[in-house]
């Protein structure tokens, strides 16, 4: 074998270690959030049936979707950026599509919509996508547009005021996104993988751009106020998260049981998950309010289901306070 054709068989064998080395990670992360989202449905009082259709707003590169798929469920997913070739190859390969066309889909720009028709699922769920959304409402109105009466919907995201921003590592980076507050965590040596080789000034130039332009970190209350905007209830599930999840919370969770403490992990949840990851929770109700009242901000349309909550067949989400739906 000549050395040019030994060159680019190592090459692609180069190539192809490295998918499947990252499929590999993608496959175990994405099993370990989608066993979370399970137990936490479960705790919620409706468990996912294999007979569900869920969606995965904001899907990435589809691991989530193959993961739920693999493990038996009706997963479809969603994203502004198309998925990756491989993942959606093994859906193929492996015959989890079940002849079902595009399991993996593209949303629109414009118009900005989900490309699913009304009424369509049981559960839209999402892992680390809603700090990236710049239009929570447009985003809650299309969740709710294809979520089925009584259908549920979960998102775990990281928190707004998280010590460290996720993405880019910088200090209280989700609030301080100011060019020289970021220069100066790029002097003092702030990188992720990727900027290794950077300038501090192209790293804080870059870390600027992907903050103001890639993430969105909203308070608890214009959540509250978003969410029940669009669906009259919301609850947010951190005490569960911290049950079912790894990681520090659900060491602190872990820790706390051994000492005999587990009832005060609901509180520690509370306290600690605004500087961690939120978990929100909220689901559709069965018929639309009557009336023509509107609300203040005419851009959310105020919604009364409180007569509507019991016919889910479940104890659900109390309706939130007239105020917040405001």
């Amino acid at each position: 074998m000549k050395a040019a054709q030994l060159e680019c068989f190592h090459d692609a064998y180069v190539a192809s270690a490295a998918a499947a080395e990252t499929i590999s990670t993608i496959d175990s992360q994405a099993f370990d959030n989608v066993d979370v989202m399970l137990r936490v449905f479960a705790e919620l009082g409706r468990p996912v049936n294999t007979d569900d259709a869920i969606l995965d707003f904001g899907c990435g590169e589809g691991g989530m979707v193959y993961a739920f798929r693999k493990r038996g469920f009706k997963a479809f997913g969603v994203d502004i950026a198309p998925p990756s070739p491989a993942i959606a190859d093994r859906l193929e390969t492996e015959r989890l599509s079940h002849g079902e066309k595009d399991v993996l889909r593209v949303i629109p720009s414009e118009p900005y919509r989900i490309p699913f028709d009304d009424n369509q699922f049981d559960f839209v769920v999402s892992w680390d996508v809603m700090e990236h959304v710049q239009d929570h409402k447009q985003a809650l109105a299309e969740i709710k547009r294809v979520l089925k009466p009584c259908g549920r919907s979960l998102h775990f995201f990281p928190a707004r005021y998280r010590v460290l921003e996720p993405h880019v590592y910088v200090p209280f980076g989700t609030l301080l996104q100011g060019p020289r507050y970021l220069y100066f965590w790029a002097l003092m040596g702030i990188r992720t993988e990727s900027q290794r080789n950077l300038t501090a000034r192209e790293v804080a130039q870059k870390n600027y751009e992907f903050l103001k332009t890639q993430t969105k970190y909203l308070t608890k209350n214009r959540l509250t106020q978003l969410v029940c905007g669009y669906f009259g209830n919301i609850d947010f599930v951190e005490r569960h998260f911290w049950k079912h999840n790894g990681g520090k919370s659900g060491t602190i969770y872990s820790m706390l049981s051994k000492l005999g403490l587990r009832k005060v992990a609901p509180l520690a949840a509370d306290m600690l998950s605004p500087f961690g990851h939120r978990a929100l929770f909220f689901f559709k109700p069965p018929s639309p309010r009557p009336g023509p009242e509107k609300s203040r901000d005419t851009e959310i349309p105020r919604l009364d289901h409180r007569a509507c909550f019991e016919s889910c067949g479940e104890a659900l989400n109390p309706p939130c306070p007239p105020q917040a739906a405001q």
